[in-house]
């Protein structure tokens, strides 16, 4: 789970070559919460170099403590270093001028660093994807669906309530679908996908009867335990098990006769 998701397979590319250049440490940027940085950080400790992250957060929290909620347990768990940027900061300076900043930094400090952009996207990075569609494209499929940045993905996006802000029927949906198929999917991506590909299913059957169809989990599931208060209410009930004094104890007490 800790070294998971789509971006692992831009990760491929992007380690081998921080490796390549002798890089010590690795410098990444995205939200709070990003699926990106933690499988950056997991990848980084695998090849023995330090991670740097500067996340992203709100601008009420950007000087509290991040907590260990989701992917930033995991990250903090192997050593990454967190900063944090206000989402004001973020838009006003740029992601490339933050992991600039820092990684000229790291140079003074005589460190080798090697700078990974928002979710390992550049051309490097996309040799990933271009090994994956040929994997796809070797299993002949009809259509492919994924939520990955596609045009398809903005539609999802449009409908909903916006990047990583899901609403009661979305978390519903990811709900059933676990407890009826065992399949997690995740609140970002994926869970949104899934609930409109299946909605358009129902909507327009014509369109998908008799097609095979690859739909790509692009991971996530990290992301699910900073929607725990949305999600309290739909889970599971428990309760304390009613033990019958008929039942036997250690002590000898409550046998039957």
């Amino acid at each position: 789970m800790q070294l998971s998701g789509n971006k692992v397979r831009k990760l491929e590319f992007l380690m081998a070559d921080a490796v390549a250049q002798s890089a010590d440490c690795v410098i990444t940027i995205g939200g709070i919460q990003s699926n990106h940085c933690r499988a950056t950080a997991v990848a980084a400790k695998y090849l023995n170099l330090d991670c740097y992250l500067i996340l992203r957060t709100s601008k009420a929290l950007v000087d509290e403590d991040p907590g260990l909620t989701g992917n930033l347990l995991v990250e903090r768990l192997v050593g990454a270093h967190v900063d944090l940027v206000s989402k004001e900061e973020y838009a006003k300076v740029g992601s490339v001028m933050l992991t600039d900043s820092l990684k000229e930094k790291l140079i003074r400090e005589g460190r080798r660093p090697y700078v990974i952009p928002v979710g390992g996207s550049n051309s490097l990075g996309t040799w990933g994807y271009v090994e994956a569609i040929q994997e796809i494209e070797r299993q002949q499929l009809d259509i492919s669906s994924d939520s990955t940045g596609k045009p398809g993905f903005h539609d999802i996006v449009a409908k909903g309530l916006g990047y990583a802000l899901t609403t009661a029927e979305e978390l519903k949906f990811v709900k059933e679908v676990a407890a009826a198929t065992g399949v997690i999917l995740d609140p970002v991506y994926s869970g949104k996908a899934v609930f409109r590909m299946l909605k358009d299913m129902n909507d327009n059957p014509g369109k998908w009867e008799g097609r095979k169809v690859l739909f790509i989990h692009t991971g996530g599931l990290l992301g699910l335990y900073d929607k725990v208060d949305q999600l309290a209410p739909m889970v599971g009930n428990f309760r304390r098990m009613d033990i019958a004094e008929s039942v036997p104890r250690k002590d000898g007490t409550g046998k039957m006769f």
